[in-house]
């Protein structure tokens, strides 16, 4: 995804700067819902970043997260917009990907990419696993573990070796290694949060911090010389949303 956000290399002089967000996270994570089906526990997180481009504000990125049980999924939709004179760089991601027992299962993602659209689907049937992208099927040499929307983390077991990762921006797969750098602590919005720093390869390297329930809360990396970011600013929950 990082690679289609910023086309081509002479926008990043042109970004108009964005008002600041206003953020709260509640000193202690919220309950989660209880169904009365089964006795399954579901809940529903939103986490909202901010996209930042050498250090400048260019846009939003949002992950709405639904769990029940050993099955998590969860929703994309990233804003980036670059106004000019005579011509205005759109950039919209939407998507969802559903993983069960801490790996991916099933993606789809729809992208606008300055006017150019594009779409990739992933879906596991037991052992087969079928990946296409703009309606045409692509081979996967191996089972994907995890894409590069980053939004997680792979189980536990799965992360210590190196394993498949389809890149969303071509649905091509490659191999990929997390390596661990180690706990840090990330400041948001005046709370501290303790994180699991990584380092990953493959189609799309990337710095990546994720906290004690394996979800992203930071993304660096560099495309075309230029350092991108996705940080934290918000996390909430439904029964917080009137």
């Amino acid at each position: 995804m990082r690679k289609s956000f910023f086309y081509l290399s002479f926008v990043f002089y042109c970004l108009a700067w964005f008002p600041g967000f206003q953020v709260t996270l509640g000193e202690d994570r919220p309950k989660s819902r209880v169904t009365t089906a089964g006795n399954k526990t579901e809940s529903v997180e939103i986490r909202d970043f901010e996209v930042r481009v050498d250090n400048k504000p260019a846009g939003t990125h949002r992950l709405t997260i639904k769990c029940e049980g050993d099955t998590n999924e969860v929703a994309f939709q990233t804003d980036v917009k670059f106004d000019f004179i005579v011509y205005a760089y759109v950039f919209k991601f939407r998507g969802k990907e559903v993983w069960r027992d801490g790996r991916l299962e099933q993606s789809e993602i729809r992208c606008e990419d300055g006017g150019k659209k594009r779409t990739m689907a992933l879906k596991t049937d037991g052992t087969v696993q079928q990946i296409s992208f703009n309606g045409k099927s692509i081979p996967a040499n191996s089972q994907c573990v995890m894409s590069t929307a980053y939004w997680c983390l792979p189980s536990e077991e799965l992360r210590g070796k190196p394993f498949a990762i389809v890149d969303v921006d071509s649905g091509n797969t490659r191999s990929a290694s997390l390596n661990v750098v180690g706990p840090t602590t990330i400041t948001t919005s005046g709370r501290s949060l303790t994180c699991h720093h990584f380092k990953i390869d493959g189609p799309s390297p990337a710095e990546l911090w994720f906290d004690d329930r394996d979800r992203l809360v930071r993304q660096k990396s560099v495309e075309q010389g230029h350092q991108m970011e996705l940080r934290l600013k918000d996390i909430r929950f439904s029964n917080d949303d009137k």
